[in-house]
């Protein structure tokens, strides 16, 4: 079946830090005018709305609803699990806030007291105080989100403690596993993008740069799935990668996937 739709991963596919990588946004602007082109990342600390205005720097156009965060994800999953109106404790930044109020109608909790939900998310105002408050809240029986488990951000030049990172200390304090982890390798969030777009997994390609949580997703889904080395996995990693994360193509960048793709 030929391919309908393209969705990209951002951070390591599209830019690393603040570089776009070379060709890329010239890729995507030339697969606008042949395909749908969409937007997935594991990212939650920018709202979909925050997300066009940062794809406009590498000279990327798209609308908040081509856009898929894990921010996005978690308040439509509390809506969609819970409804509007619930008291959430938030460790993260100022996307994931405004994602929680306007898509589910959360009350943030910013204070000790009763909090239906902990979520977790990357938070690069971190303070232990914050993680002293989820640990209470977990204790008394909040429900557990995980934006997602991704140990590291790629950087520039490096990485950073991710979302999983954080988690991993929530976890250990706590005693407790999340209840719901919302970003890759979970479905969730492809789920819903492809379903908001009425695009069906066999028509899309997902192009993304972690092996165990792009491309095992988009292989879960059964999407056609394009690792690129411009990120976190390299080319010795897919050798040693199980049958679940390998990928259907492999190619140095997204530079030249629509081609890759025939589109």
């Amino acid at each position: 079946m030929a391919i309908k739709a393209v969705v990209f991963d951002m951070d390591g596919v599209i830019y690393r830090g603040s570089q776009a990588i070379a060709g890329v946004p010239q890729e995507i602007a030339r697969l606008q005018k042949k395909a749908k082109v969409l937007f997935l990342t594991n990212n939650a600390t920018k709202s979909r709305a925050d997300y066009v205005f940062h794809l406009r720097k590498f000279g990327i156009r798209a609308r908040s609803e081509e856009i898929m965060t894990s921010a996005f994800g978690v308040a439509h999953y509390i809506r969609e699990k819970f409804g509007r109106g619930k008291q959430v404790f938030a460790i993260g930044e100022n996307g994931l806030l405004q994602e929680l109020e306007l898509e589910a109608g959360a009350r943030l909790a910013r204070e000790e007291g009763k909090a239906d939900i902990v979520v977790c998310a990357l938070d690069r105002q971190l303070t232990y105080e914050k993680l002293a408050q989820a640990t209470n809240h977990l204790a008394r029986g909040a429900y557990f989100i995980v934006a997602n488990s991704d140990p590291a951000l790629p950087l520039e030049f490096g990485y950073a403690p991710g979302s999983g990172a954080i988690a991993a200390a929530l976890i250990t304090a706590s005693g407790r596993q999340p209840d719901a982890v919302v970003g890759k390798p979970s479905t969730y969030l492809i789920d819903k993008l492809l379903e908001m777009h009425k695009i069906k997994p066999s028509e899309a390609a997902f192009v993304g740069d972690r092996l165990d949580a792009d491309i095992r997703m988009a292989n879960k889904k059964g999407m056609l799935s394009v690792l690129v080395l411009s990120g976190v996995a390299k080319k010795p990693d897919v050798k040693k990668a199980p049958k679940k994360d390998r990928p259907s193509l492999v190619l140095p960048t997204a530079a030249k996937v629509g081609r890759a793709l025939s589109i």
